[in-house]
């Protein structure tokens, strides 16, 4: 996330392209040798130029996690501050590097990986790039930004999870356009990826669903993904029947932050336990009313009726009749965005937020100053 050339980001480190699992052992061990040195030099150059207290991680989706092996290794100091499920089992297990060593593999790479322990190439590279599993990490520095996410990685086997504190996400609301002025309900919108588990098609059914029953709404999808899950949404689109209710939007990085405001209503339908999902925070500390799937973390700080209209995920009669239900209020849900504005400005505002990451951070640095003065004495 973010956009390239902000100030003081460095996007150093290379993400792994996108490989079917059943390919990934198929990938050759000279590229996945290179991928893991230039992340390494890239992570180790700017440690040795800035000299952190602590390297503080967010995401190693697609990353090496090797890296977080040899910071380990080494002793410097690690904070996780966890918003999403890379950590679940099979998604760790699948970093093309382990994937690689640990694999079984035809008989030519087998030869080739004896090869590679006999001249004593696989032990310096296993040094250099360790491989290893979840309950490995040293998590006792961490955070998680749901409970959603808590009991995802639970049952995903990493134990350490029970423990971990709570922090949720905020906002910096400098660059959102706030919501003036409300109407009953006709336009709404939907913003994500285009994939499976933000479930964009759920929104579509719902929109036929309301038509059947003679309502006529608007929904624009702000959609975001590769160009075939785009073409493939368009293509649903016109298989639907529904051209003239639904439009699908282009969007640039950060551009969506003043588009809540033109809209009535927000829809949120991902199936998938979203830990913690940014583009209904956004709506919502817009001042836009939204309709939630009642799954992930934003339904944690949402109360029915109170904040937000919920329905149960992936039921697009549900979700229709929750529309209905919002276009029913003749206030257009304003009452509500005040009391969910309200809400989130008081218990999860950025200030609120910073100083809770700031106090994480401080603890966690002096833990490990007195666990590395322990380990000397």
């Amino acid at each position: 996330m973010g956009l390239q050339g902000e100030k003081g980001v460095y996007r150093d480190l290379l993400l792994h392209d996108v490989v079917e699992p059943e390919k990934v052992a198929d990938l050759p061990y000279r590229l996945l040798h290179a991928h893991e040195l230039s992340n390494a030099r890239a992570l180790y150059q700017r440690i040795d130029r800035f000299k952190p207290d602590i390297v503080y991680v967010w995401n190693m989706n697609r990353l090496s996690k090797s890296l977080l092996f040899s910071l380990q290794e080494q002793g410097i100091s690690v904070a996780y501050d966890l918003h999403c499920n890379w950590l679940r089992q099979e998604l760790f297990d699948s970093d093309p590097w382990f994937h690689w060593w640990k694999d079984r593999q035809g008989w030519k790479m087998k030869i080739f990986k004896l090869y590679l322990k006999l001249t004593g190439q696989k032990r310096r590279q296993l040094k250099n790039f360790p491989i290893g599993a979840v309950v490995g990490l040293d998590l006792s520095m961490a955070s998680v930004c749901s409970e959603s996410l808590r009991r995802d990685l639970l049952a995903s086997g990493v134990t350490q999870a029970a423990l971990l504190p709570l922090l949720y996400p905020a906002l910096n609301t400098n660059y959102l356009v706030m919501k003036k002025r409300y109407q009953r309900a006709r336009r709404f919108m939907w913003a994500g990826r285009l994939n499976a588990d933000k479930a964009p098609g759920v929104a579509l059914r719902a929109v036929a669903v309301l038509k059947d029953r003679g309502i006529n709404v608007l929904v624009d999808f702000f959609g975001m993904g590769e160009p075939l899950e785009r073409k493939s949404m368009r293509n649903l689109i016109d298989a639907s029947g529904l051209g003239d209710s639904v439009h699908m939007l282009g969007i640039r990085p950060g551009a969506l932050m003043s588009k809540y405001s033109e809209y009535d209503a927000f829809l949120f339908t991902s199936g998938s336990n979203d830990p913690f999902p940014i583009s209904p925070l956004e709506a919502m500390r817009c001042g836009l009313p939204c309709i939630l799937a009642r799954n992930g973390g934003i339904t944690e700080v949402s109360i029915e009726n109170e904040t937000a209209l919920l329905y149960e995920a992936g039921d697009a009669e549900a979700l229709a009749d929750a529309m209905q239900r919002m276009m029913a209020l003749e206030d257009g849900g304003a009452s509500m965005a005040k009391n969910c504005t309200e809400s989130l400005q008081g218990k999860h505002s950025l200030a609120n937020v910073v100083n809770n990451i700031e106090a994480f951070l401080s603890a966690s640095s002096d833990s490990n100053s007195t666990k590395n003065n322990d380990q000397q004495n």
